[in-house]
């Protein structure tokens, strides 16, 4: 017997081409895979995060006879917060990755970079008021110079805790808030928004983060659209009709009207029902049409 004959000391051409492309397959298969779990981790990670700034926000309303911080000037809420967490990373999100922003803290100037990932809810069009803030209002009406301010809420205003916001996802830009008008404020276009997809918002399959008054937090479906008069003529708000109405109201029944102190040049009526706010945008900006722009008041459908 010819013992040389009776094995192989290496592969053929054929068997190693087979071989690679045994493995290109296979990183096409699980690459994929792979990026999605790293996403999800960012997303939880941003849950997690969103979860322990709202419960700063209980601790800072226990030692301010249960009123909302108030905002004005350079203050800003995750400011306010910051000597119940200690740790600016706290207001971050691992998935928004632009810019910086530095405020005075105490006395101390403390930098943020990047952006924080949370907005405040100061309601569904901003400085009309309507959520843990009243109406943005100058300090002193006979002499403007001193500038403006936004009175917190107590939170025996909050008339349902459990679906309404106190911080969430956004995009808003250099002062964070969730407003409808204001949360796609500076959404990267590269990233889904000029082929109209909602599919390019922040988490996978157009997901933003938020905690909610009574303390827990979790991952709610959102979706965007064009809004003329919103910040970038964009908007973004909840998907789900029911948290709609509550979700940026502290108290859905309450009138909310065009500030003459501060105008937002919405297309959003005066003297309407907080609550139906979300469902005047969600019936009167249909699909958006091929081609559609900026200021085309339509919504996306994916």
């Amino acid at each position: 017997m010819n013992h040389s004959s009776a094995f192989r000391s290496a592969f053929t051409l054929i068997e190693l081409l087979v071989v690679i492309a045994i493995i290109a397959i296979l990183a096409a298969i699980l690459f994929p895979v792979f990026a999605q779990a790293r996403a999800k981790a960012r997303q939880i990670s941003c849950l997690s995060n969103c979860k322990q700034a709202v419960i700063g926000y209980m601790q800072y309303v226990q030692d301010y006879d249960e009123v909302s911080p108030s905002m004005g000037g350079s203050k800003e809420w995750w400011g306010e917060l910051y000597p119940y967490v200690k740790n600016l990373n706290v207001f971050q999100c691992p998935d928004r990755t632009e810019g910086s922003v530095t405020r005075t803290v105490n006395g101390v100037a403390l930098t943020i970079a990047p952006l924080p990932g949370f907005g405040y809810n100061w309601g569904p069009i901003g400085w009309r008021g309507g959520g843990l803030l009243e109406r943005q209002q100058y300090i002193d009406p006979t002499d403007i110079a001193l500038g403006r301010f936004i009175p917190g809420k107590a939170l025996a205003d909050v008339k349902n805790p459990a679906q309404t916001f106190a911080f969430g996802d956004t995009y808003d830009t250099p002062r964070q808030t969730i407003g409808i008008g204001f949360a796609a404020d500076n959404w990267d276009p590269s990233n889904g928004y000029q082929n109209n997809k909602n599919a390019g918002l922040r988490h996978q399959g157009g997901f933003f983060n938020y905690a909610f008054m009574d303390g827990h937090a979790k991952s709610v479906k959102v979706r965007a659209g064009y809004m003329a008069g919103a910040f970038n003529d964009r908007f973004i708000m909840v998907r789900d009709a029911t948290l709609g109405k509550t979700a940026y109201c502290a108290n859905p029944d309450e009138i909310i009207k065009v500030n003459p102190e501060s105008g937002d040049g919405m297309n959003i009526p005066d003297n309407i029902a907080c609550g139906d706010i979300w469902k005047f945008v969600n019936d009167n900006y249909p699909p958006c049409p091929a081609g559609a722009a900026p200021g085309a008041n339509c919504s996306f459908v994916d």
